[in-house]
């Protein structure tokens, strides 16, 4: 499901322009365009848990945006968004989805790696930079 939203976003106008934006901040640099585009996304979001589990569209985040200056979701919520964000710039994505307890048989966080110089990177927007993250399972799913 969260693939398909990114493929689908990749038509959006509102994602079109905020990667043009972002980009132009950082064209040379393939490692500072991802740095930017953490960075940003760090200083929009606003983590809201969710009782009934949604996964938001990311150009319903980006409506959001407009009209609040913020995002607000989850963990999948802003993972599908980066996610989108960086297709569109030409990075290869995959979501990791993770058991974070022993006990618990469903995946409860999900974050992005970034490839990289054949290199995948961790990029998790809810946990601060450098947060190690322990597992008792795990699933990768490429975009």
């Amino acid at each position: 499901m969260m693939k398909s939203l990114v493929l689908e976003s990749l038509k959006s106008s509102r994602l079109a322009k905020l990667a043009t934006n972002l980009y132009m901040q950082s064209p040379t640099d393939s490692l500072n365009l991802l740095t930017n585009v953490d960075k940003f996304l760090r200083s929009k979001f606003d983590y809201q848990d969710e009782k009934i589990e949604t996964l938001q569209y990311p150009d319903y985040m980006l409506t959001g945006l407009e009209m609040s200056g913020r995002l607000v979701g989850d963990c999948d919520d802003i993972s599908t968004l980066h996610a989108a964000i960086l297709t569109a710039l030409g990075f290869r994505v995959r979501f990791i989805a993770i058991r974070s307890f022993r006990e618990n048989s469903n995946f409860d966080h999900v974050y992005l790696e970034v490839n990289l110089n054949d290199k995948w990177i961790m990029y998790d927007i809810t946990l601060p930079l450098g947060t190690t993250v322990e597992y008792f399972g795990r699933i990768a799913i490429q975009v």
